[in-house]
């Protein structure tokens, strides 16, 4: 298990994980691209602050890639029962 060490936006988080470095980075990466498109709206909100409305919308955006990911595996499951159902 790998041990990694970030400055995020001030903070230092340490921990360790068995994601690789590639997807560290990568969230390391969007994680300060939604802080920054949020401080840049010229709001003066503390950073705690503007941290929990990047988890807030980094979470709508999985409840949303969620959702399309069901609805995508359902049409699947659905394609798949009229092939079996012609085939039959």
């Amino acid at each position: 298990m790998a041990s990694y060490r970030l400055n995020l936006l001030g903070q230092e988080v340490s921990f360790k994980t068995n994601a690789d470095d590639a997807r560290i980075r990568e969230a390391e990466r969007l994680i300060k691209d939604h802080y920054n498109r949020l401080n840049e709206r010229g709001s003066r909100l503390s950073n705690e602050k503007l941290l929990i409305l990047v988890a807030l919308s980094l979470a709508d955006e999985l409840i949303q890639t969620s959702q399309r990911l069901d609805s995508t595996e359902k049409k699947i499951d659905q394609l798949l029962q009229e092939i079996d159902g012609a085939t039959n």
